[in-house]
C-alpha cells in the first residue's frame, strides 16, 4: 500500500483518503480543507502500511471510498492510531457480494476482461456523466493495465477472506444514489446498523463537498465561540437550563462516593456556568478545564486548571484507567465524532469513574436544516448508547425536547450569533438574504441528550 501527502502544512490533524482501486493521488491533488493536512493511500496489492508518517498526528479522519472501505477495515483497527470520525463512501466492507457489495457476476467479468477499452467504460460509468468523465480524465492516474489487473485480483480474493479480524466502529456512510459501481440498494442492505446519509452523486462523488460537509472546522467553532464570550452567559439560556440540570443529576448520583474524586476534567468549559454549580459541591482534588479557546477559572482556586486545546484531539493523549470524572455540557456535538470520544472517555475512566455528558442529538436544529438545506450531523441517542461497552453501567439517560421562540428570522440568525452557534456557518449568502426577506423561521428546536454512566 502507498501514502501519499497532497497537502502538508505542519497541522497535527490529517484527514486519511484511503482511495478506491485503481487510484493513485492525481485525481484527489486539489482537495483542502482549513486545519487539517490531507493524505492519500492507493494501490492495496500489498496490505503493509508503513504509518511513520502518521505518528505526529493528534487527530486522523478516514474517509474510505470504494474499495478502501473494505481495506480500512481490515487495516485501521490494527493500528494504534487517533481516529476520529471514519466515513464510508460508496463502498462496503464486502465487496464482492450479491446483496452487499458488487455482484460476483459483475466483478468477475471485470476482473477477467480488463483492457484498456474496458477500463475506459469502467470509468466512464464510475463518473456517472460525460462531462465528470472528461474532467476525471485531465488528472486521471498513471497505472498500467497489469497493475490494475493485478491489485483487482487481490482484492477480490481478500473479499472473500472470513479471517479479517475486529472491524472498524463506522461513524457513517455515504451512499450515491446514482452509483453505477457498488448498487445503491446493496450498500443500503450493508449499512443496515449504520447511520447513512444518501446523496444525488455517481460512484466518483464530489469528494471537497463531502469533506466541507462532514469535518468540522474547528478554527471556525473557536472564533465564533470566542466572538460570542461576551454575550453568550446572557443569551444561551437553552444551554445554561441543559448545564443546570447534568450538574444537579452529577450532584446527586455523586453523593454516593464515599472518596474525592482526585483528577477531574470538564470538556467545553467556556464561560464556567456549569464549573460554578458542581465544583464548588463536589470534592474534587485537580479539576482541568479544557476548551478551543481559554475557559473562565475562578481565580485563587489552585485546583483548577484551564486549558485552552482541542479535547477531541486531547482525550487519545491519557492514559487508560487515568481519570475519575469526565463532566461536559452542550459540546460533544461540536466533535467529528461524539460516538468515539464517548468511548475514549469511557478507556480513561478508572474502575469506578464517571461521567456525566450532554449533547444535542438528532432533531435539533431542524426548522434551520430545512430552511437552508445545511444541517449538522448530529448523532442519535441510540448511538450514544450503544458506543459504551458491557463495561459500564448507565446510571441515567435522558432526551429532553426544547423549542425556543423568536419575533422574526433577524432575531433568531442574531441569536445564533450572539451565542456562537455555527448550525447556519456553510448556507449561501443567497440563502440567509432570503430567509430575512421571507422572515418565516421563527424557532430553533434542541433535543438534549443527558447520560451519566459509571466504569466498573
Amino acid at each position: 500500500m502507498n501514502i501519499s501527502f497532497i497537502k502538508q502544512n505542519d497541522s497535527r490533524h490529517l484527514i486519511l483518503l484511503m482511495a478506491g482501486w485503481g487510484m493513485d493521488p492525481t485525481p484527489f491533488a486539489a482537495l483542502d480543507y482549513p486545519g487539517y493536512d490531507i493524505a492519500v493511500t492507493w494501490d492495496y496489492t500489498d496490505e503493509t502500511f508503513d504509518t511513520s508518517s502518521l505518528v505526529c498526528y493528534r487527530e486522523i479522519i478516514v474517509l474510505a471510498w470504494s474499495m478502501g472501505v473494505m481495506e480500512a477495515n481490515r487495516i485501521i483497527p490494527r493500528l494504534c492510531l487517533p481516529v476520529t470520525l471514519s466515513v464510508a463512501i460508496n463502498g462496503t466492507p464486502t465487496p464482492v457480494d450479491n446483496n452487499a457489495g458488487i455482484p460476483e457476476e459483475i466483478f468477475n467479468g471485470t476482473l477477467n476482461t480488463l483492457s484498456d477499452t474496458t477500463l475506459y467504460r469502467f470509468n466512464r460509468r464510475m463518473c456517472g456523466s460525460a462531462e465528470a468523465f472528461t474532467h476525471f480524465n485531465k488528472k486521471a492516474p498513471a497505472r498500467t493495465i497489469g497493475s490494475l489487473r493485478e491489485e483487482l485480483r487481490i482484492l477480490g480474493k481478500r473479499a472473500h477472506d472470513v479471517t479479517a479480524g475486529q472491524s472498524m466502529h463506522w461513524d457513517l456512510a455515504v451512499i450515491g444514489s446514482r452509483d453505477m459501481i457498488f448498487p445503491t440498494a446493496n450498500q443500503l442492505y450493508a449499512w443496515t446498523h449504520t447511520p447513512t446519509i444518501q446523496i444525488n452523486r455517481p460512484h466518483l462523488p464530489d469528494f471537497q463537498a463531502i469533506i466541507n460537509r462532514l469535518v468540522v472546522n474547528k478554527r471556525r467553532v473557536a472564533s465564533r465561540f470566542g466572538e460570542s464570550r461576551e454575550t453568550y452567559d446572557s443569551k444561551a439560556t437553552s444551554q445554561h437550563s441543559v448545564a443546570e440540570s447534568l450538574a444537579r443529576n452529577l450532584i446527586q448520583f455523586s453523593s454516593r462516593r464515599t472518596t474525592p474524586y482526585e483528577y477531574a476534567i470538564e470538556i467545553g468549559a467556556g464561560v464556567g456556568r456549569l464549573t460554578a454549580i458542581y465544583a464548588n459541591t463536589l470534592k474534587i482534588s485537580r479539576l482541568e478545564l479544557w476548551d478551543l479557546t481559554m475557559p473562565s477559572v475562578c481565580s485563587g482556586n489552585e485546583n483548577i486548571i484551564g486549558i485552552a486545546d482541542d479535547a477531541e484531539a486531547r482525550l487519545f493523549e491519557l492514559n487508560d484507567n487515568s481519570i475519575d470524572l469526565v463532566v461536559s455540557a452542550s459540546t460533544i456535538q461540536w466533535f467529528n465524532s461524539p460516538c468515539s470520544a464517548i468511548r475514549q472517555i469511557e478507556r480513561i475512566l478508572k474502575p469506578g469513574g464517571m461521567a456525566a455528558i450532554t449533547l444535542y442529538t438528532t432533531g435539533t436544529y431542524g426548522s434551520l436544516a430545512q430552511a437552508t438545506g445545511v444541517s449538522i450531523n448530529y448523532v442519535s441517542p441510540d448511538r450514544i448508547r450503544q458506543s459504551l461497552s458491557d463495561g459500564c453501567d448507565i446510571l441515567y439517560f435522558n432526551t429532553d425536547h426544547h423549542t425556543e421562540k423568536f419575533s422574526n428570522t433577524r432575531q433568531l440568525i442574531d441569536h445564533m450569533r450572539l451565542t456562537g452557534v455555527n448550525a447556519a456557518g456553510t448556507a449561501s449568502t443567497a440563502t440567509l438574504r432570503r430567509l430575512l426577506i421571507d422572515s418565516t423561521l421563527n424557532r430553533l428546536e434542541y433535543n438534549s441528550t443527558s447520560i451519566i454512566f459509571q466504569k466498573r
